[in-house]
């Protein structure tokens, strides 16, 4: 993940290639040059809305959106995304040196908001610019009328705090690993030593010990998904086998700690893609551990998701 946020809380999402072949589909569901290019836009536009609120840790679905649908984008000039729990919101695409946004009417209503997205010439990243409530009735928006993503935040009722930076995997195997990654002997208990990665299309494993190979490597950091005051401590654990210059085969393990010999019950390990998109996932049932296993190319960005309950944790990654 690449994002700043400003002092002025204005945050800049780099554009995915996933994200451009979305807006590629629904462009060529349309013969119109104008709507093409709007859906094209408006797609793209919502793509960086979710990634932020993503980073911010606030649910969406964009699968419960209208924008995803294209018989309604023939209709409607829309770019709305669900944010769980509070509604839609709606994302407004903004050109280069445009200074003021022409509010479709179809969306001037049933929105909690809307957020003004800003693309650089090229469509390689977007900024959001900022939030407002409503629109003014002519449906003209000036870019000086937007309020900070600090009101969105406020109004979504979320804490306001400095973005998760991405944890630098191929870094681990320079040696320089994130703050907050420990050692598996500082994390784990004696008992568990028997614990090994083991990766799939490749006889090779990763021991417990780093230090017994040249080429392998794995950290793990302590998380507390407990609630009311009720600790519930478990143990996630990225393992890095590379595979290639340009990939690295990975494995993501989350174990009990403590006492414990068994993770909770229906706690959930969930991989996504960088457009947020759950692509791998396995779920507690009276398990000792859960290990998803995946290969991830140089530069891939990807997060991994602990649930349990209403509680959750997702840490951000870039291979």
């Amino acid at each position: 993940m690449r994002g700043n946020l400003s002092e002025a809380l204005t945050f800049t999402v780099p554009i995915s290639l996933e994200a451009h072949a979305l807006a590629e589909r629904f462009r060529k569901k349309h013969r119109s040059h104008q709507k093409a290019k709007q859906v094209y836009l408006n797609t793209l536009a919502v793509f960086a809305v979710q990634f932020y609120l993503r980073c911010m840790e606030i649910q969406t679905s964009w699968s419960a959106s209208l924008s995803c649908h294209p018989f309604i984008q023939t209709l409607m000039d829309i770019a709305d995304l669900e944010v769980i729990g509070f509604g839609k919101i709606e994302c407004l695409p903004v050109l280069p040196n445009q200074k003021v946004i022409h509010v479709p009417p179809e969306v001037y209503s049933d929105r909690i908001g809307y957020v003004a997205v800003q693309f650089e010439s090229s469509l390689e990243e977007a900024t959001l610019l900022g939030f407002v409530k409503t629109v003014p009735d002519s449906g003209d928006l000036l870019l000086s009328q937007l309020g900070s993503l600090e009101d969105l935040l406020i109004h979504l009722n979320q804490p306001i705090e400095k973005v998760q930076q991405p944890t630098h995997l191929s870094q681990w195997l320079m040696n320089i690993v994130d703050a907050g990654w420990q050692t598996i002997e500082s994390l784990l208990n004696p008992q568990q030593s028997e614990l090994v990665f083991r990766f799939r299309g490749t006889e090779q494993t990763l021991a417990l010990h780093p230090e017994n190979s040249n080429s392998s490597l794995q950290k793990g950091k302590l998380l507390d998904l407990g609630r009311d005051s009720k600790s519930q401590i478990i143990a996630l654990v990225v393992g890095l086998l590379p595979a290639s210059r340009e990939e690295i085969n990975i494995g993501v393990k989350v174990y009990p700690t403590g006492i414990q010999n068994y993770l909770p019950e229906e706690l959930e390990l969930i991989v996504l893609d960088s457009d947020g998109i759950a692509v791998m996932q396995a779920t507690a049932r009276n398990t000792k551990s859960i290990q998803l296993n995946f290969s991830s190319e140089i530069g891939e960005r990807f997060s991994v998701k602990v649930t349990l309950g209403d509680v959750s944790f997702t840490e951000l990654f870039i291979t």
